[in-house]
């Protein structure tokens, strides 16, 4: 072997630590991005030629190389964004976007997200997140991969009021009284206002009367202002009642629990007592449920309404929960799951092509993506007004720096010396 040999040799050192110094100059430049995973060279020899032709330790190797690159995907620590879209992977996975021209999925864990104006969930790019979308009423998820998409200016249908349930204590101290209609106030012994919703969505506003009529047992009246009917003026009109003994009567037993009626009532009844509301709108049929009313001996007080209608309204704001769904707050008081996120990840995740932009790509050698919903499969739970911080642990990397800085420089060294010696020889006389 020459003694110019070695000039070679070392020109390897100077290019791998060159390499290398490159990979720790791109963690450090790196260590502020969202959702980035550190890189380390891993070096390998170059086996020369054996001096004499003989196998074992009269070998002699030919320098370095790098053998990979490879990626820690160990996860980096959350940082608060108070941004609701924004979403973090609490262990496994990675979110999908896909590129909404070439159709081209990619992966990362930088959750920075948003909703653009066609109400589509993207990245700062603009590829669009992957996931599931529930149906129209929030409830089924269809279990095929799509675009999340929600049109924030669109309106939720309204739902007519048809089940009202009312929990409350009746005096039992109350006198008996006399029901009138003209006179509802002062021949009441409670009375409590509940909201409906019609078809349209427009409220009413009824209220409901109590009135003792014997010991352990109460009426009830619905009454609905007229001039919120078709027939205005002054005065009310009756919208629903509680009156016959053994069906709809309020009825208690010695120690104040309601035994009759054991459930669901008629609330309202369109066909025996047809209401039109101001706004030409037929009332629709309703029941009301008394269950776990009582008559003890306290104040007559509601505990409880609760009722199925409400308005039309539209998005407020959005949510995203631990395990993915993507959840839509809207003016009207409803609430509504839209998408669940999807997560994917790889038998061979250092076989991932990265892309840039913190993005990764599927090739032969990461295998095809397992995919799943955050929380199932493996996969980790999200964590919504967070990202992923960067994992390049600072100190680590100014170490390996001056790790490589070193070899770099003995590397050189060889190299002059090397010349050195090549002087030497050439001045023999």
């Amino acid at each position: 072997m020459s003694i110019t040999s070695s000039f070679y040799t070392a020109l390897t050192g100077l290019s791998t630590h060159g390499i290398a110094m490159g990979v720790v100059g791109d963690n450090i430049s790196n260590i502020n991005t969202t959702g980035f995973k550190n890189s380390s060279p891993e070096f390998e020899d170059i086996l020369g030629l054996s001096l004499s032709g003989v196998q074992g330790s009269n070998q002699t190797g030919a320098g370095t190389d790098i053998q990979s690159i490879d990626v820690n995907y160990v996860q980096g620590t959350f940082e608060t964004t108070e941004v609701p879209t924004d979403v973090a992977i609490n262990g496994r996975g990675f979110f999908i976007v896909k590129d909404p021209t070439t159709n081209e999925q990619s992966y990362t864990r930088a959750g920075h997200f948003q909703f653009n104006n066609q109400g589509y969930y993207v990245d700062t790019r603009g590829s669009r997140v992957q996931g599931y979308l529930y149906d129209s009423v929030g409830t089924t998820l269809i279990e095929n991969l799509s675009d999340i998409q929600i049109n924030q200016n669109s309106m939720i249908a309204p739902q007519v009021s048809n089940q009202v349930e009312m929990i409350l204590n009746l005096d039992s101290s109350a006198t008996a009284m006399t029901w009138d209609i003209t006179d509802p106030s002062g021949n009441s012994n409670y009375s409590t206002p509940v909201t409906i919703y019609d078809t349209l969505g427009q409220s009413h506003v009824l209220q409901v009367y109590f009135s003792k009529t014997a010991a352990n047992a109460w009426q009830w009246h619905a009454l609905i202002a007229n001039s919120d009917t078709a027939a205005g003026g002054t005065g009310y009109s009756l919208f629903g009642e509680g009156i016959n003994a053994g069906s709809t009567l309020l009825e208690f037993d010695a120690n104040g629990v309601l035994t009759s009626p054991p459930s669901a009532i008629p609330f309202h009844d369109q066909t025996s007592n047809p209401i039109t509301f101001a706004n030409g709108v037929a009332a629709t049929n309703s029941t009301v449920d008394f269950t776990d009313t009582t008559q003890y001996g306290a104040s007559s007080t509601i505990q409880s309404i609760i009722q199925n209608g409400y308005a039309a309204g539209i998005t407020s704001n959005v949510s995203i929960d631990d395990e993915g769904n993507i959840i839509a707050n809207y003016t009207n008081g409803q609430v509504k799951k839209v998408a669940r996120l999807a997560l994917s990840t790889f038998l061979n995740l250092n076989g991932l092509q990265r892309k840039g932009g913190t993005l990764y790509q599927e090739t032969t050698k990461s295998g095809q993506p397992i995919t799943n919903k955050p929380g199932e499969g493996g996969m980790g739970t999200t964590s919504s007004s967070m990202l992923e911080e960067s994992n390049v642990d600072l100190a680590s990397e100014i170490i390996k720096m001056i790790v490589i800085q070193r070899g770099y420089q003995a590397n050189s060294k060889v190299i002059s010396t090397t010349d050195e010696m090549l002087n030497t020889l050439i001045n023999l006389r």
